[in-house]
């Protein structure tokens, strides 16, 4: 724990200081090299679960995610996801600060039908949530612009202070602010079935 938070300190002083560093690809294309998987199952590999094919990272389904071993404050986060078989759920995790199979985080849910609602996981707090104590889960705004399986849905997620603002597919789907949690890693859900992502490019914030 003390390990992390000494990592969310550096990188609160990476972009708080001097000049902004340029474009970041978090996925290279070839491997998950910086990235750590978090995986429920303790007798399953993350080398077998979460691979990398044809330019794309493969989420086997099981119970769990990969984060970023960098945590990031004041971005704008772009990433491609689709469904290979059939469309079933996974999701987008923002500042995560505890590693956990619900880890303390914000997620942008990708779940079928519902890709741009915003989700509280264990414990982060927000001016939404506290207006509603049982809100857990901020609807999107929009209809579904989700595409068929098989092609590439794109996601914009802009982190900015205590602000997450959420397109999906081109469309404004959502926006959370008064966050408790301004900073973290960036991690990639799998849940329920396979899911890939790619392109997957962080921008910092002016």
């Amino acid at each position: 724990m003390r390990n992390s938070i000494l990592a969310v300190a550096a990188a609160a002083t990476l972009f708080s200081c001097g000049p902004k560093p340029a474009t970041v690809s978090l996925f290279n294309g070839k491997d998950l090299n910086g990235w750590t998987a978090v995986l429920e199952d303790s007798t399953l590999h993350p080398s077998t679960e979460f691979t990398v094919e044809d330019g794309a990272i493969s989420l086997s389904g099981k119970f769990g995610y990969i984060r970023t071993e960098i945590p990031y404050a004041d971005y704008r986060l772009n990433a491609e996801w689709r469904w290979p078989d059939s469309a079933t759920n996974s999701g987008i995790f923002l500042h995560i600060q505890r590693d956990g199979i619900w880890p303390n985080c914000y997620e942008c849910q990708l779940w079928n039908g519902k890709a741009g609602d915003l989700i509280h996981s264990s414990g982060t707090e927000s001016a939404e949530l506290r207006a509603d104590s049982t809100l857990i889960i901020l609807p999107k705004l929009e209809p579904s612009t989700e595409k068929p399986v098989g092609e590439w849905n794109t996601a914009e997620i802009v982190c900015s202070d205590s602000t997450i603002t959420v397109h999906v597919n081109g469309q404004l789907q959502n926006r959370l602010t008064g966050l408790s949690n301004r900073q973290g890693f960036i991690g990639l859900q799998s849940e329920g079935g396979p899911v890939q992502f790619r392109n997957i490019i962080l921008t910092p914030l002016d």
